[in-house]
């Protein structure tokens, strides 16, 4: 699948391009939205409100929208609902892309904006096992799980970088939302040609699970690699991708971001390394050796030292 066709949130211009030749075409903007790539940028989703307000001003007989089935509401000031509220009662259907995207963006704009509710769940971490256990750390990227609820399509992450850099073109395992709290990076998003994944799993690929000892039979993959979007993330971006998609963000230090992801949809995803021209392949807790999982495990001592860091930072 073609980057642009998968990931939602490409840049205002393609929105607005799009816009211009519905008009020249006689199209009404606001009803070609729907197949746009960049259907999640903030021009789109602002002409979508637009256009939504509009047509219920038409017809005020239309029915609300079904729970879960857009951005959250704004509360009245008596209900003292928050966004951990939300969260609680949220199911995302990761089947519907461009649906699953507006919901999680939502989320994740509100949550930057909510110290309160986003330390809350920072702090909260200590006092559950189940969530630090989840916890990791990478060469690029420490992360911090903040709620799961993957039954429901929810699983929250905070990403902090490292002081480690490196153009490190991957996949996910999962679509996800994600918004940039602070710092930033180079965002690259690429186009394969031909699968990287075949017939689908691939027991042989659980060899080569790091860069030290990368995958032999697929050496001539990044040839057929090229970028074809690059753009700049800085804070208060946000953006989804297909799982399919292959990227790569090369960050500045200090950068964090709120990262919710849905159900895992395939078995492994891949890492390559553009300068050594090699690949690795990443798999779920479960189908990793016990020495990995040790390995990546961040521990209590290290949660609390990310956690001073996000203080001050001023991020919680």
């Amino acid at each position: 699948m073609s980057p642009t066709r998968d990931v939602v949130g490409t840049s205002d211009l393609d929105v607005f391009a799009d816009m211009l030749a519905d008009v020249i075409a006689g199209r009404r903007p606001a009803d070609e939205l729907g197949r746009l790539p960049a259907a999640g940028s903030p021009a789109a989703l602002r002409i979508r409100r637009a256009y939504e307000d509009a047509r219920a001003a038409e017809n005020p007989t239309r029915q609300p929208p079904a729970p879960h089935g857009g951005p959250l509401p704004d509360p009245l000031p008596s209900q003292g609902a928050t966004v951990i509220d939300h969260l609680d009662r949220l199911t995302v259907d990761w089947s519907d892309l461009e649906a699953a995207g507006e919901i999680t963006r939502d989320v994740v704009h509100r949550l930057a904006e909510d110290k309160e509710s986003l330390r809350k769940l920072v702090h909260d971490v200590e006092n559950k096992p189940e969530l630090l256990a989840m916890c990791e750390r990478h060469q690029l990227l420490d992360y911090i799980v903040l709620y799961d609820a993957l039954d429901r399509g929810v699983r929250l992450r905070l990403h902090i970088s490292t002081e480690d850099h490196f153009d490190r073109p991957h996949d996910h395992r999962f679509s996800f939302s994600s918004r940039i709290v602070t710092g930033g990076y180079t965002h690259t998003w690429y186009h394969m040609d031909g699968d990287l994944y075949g017939d689908g799993p691939d027991p042989e690929a659980r060899r080569y699970l790091n860069r030290h000892n990368p995958d032999p039979r697929v050496t001539d993959q990044l040839e057929k690699l090229t970028p074809h979007v690059v753009r700049w993330e800085g804070p208060g971006s946000c953006y989804t991708m297909h799982h399919s998609a292959i990227h790569t963000t090369f960050t500045t230090p200090d950068t964090v971001s709120l990262f919710l992801r849905g159900p895992v949809e395939k078995d492994r995803s891949v890492i390559m390394d553009k300068e050594e021209g090699t690949l690795w392949w990443r798999f779920g807790r479960q189908d990793e050796p016990e020495e990995r999982r040790r390995q990546k495990a961040m521990g209590l001592d290290a949660y609390r030292q990310i956690r001073d860091r996000l203080e001050r930072l001023g991020v919680i």
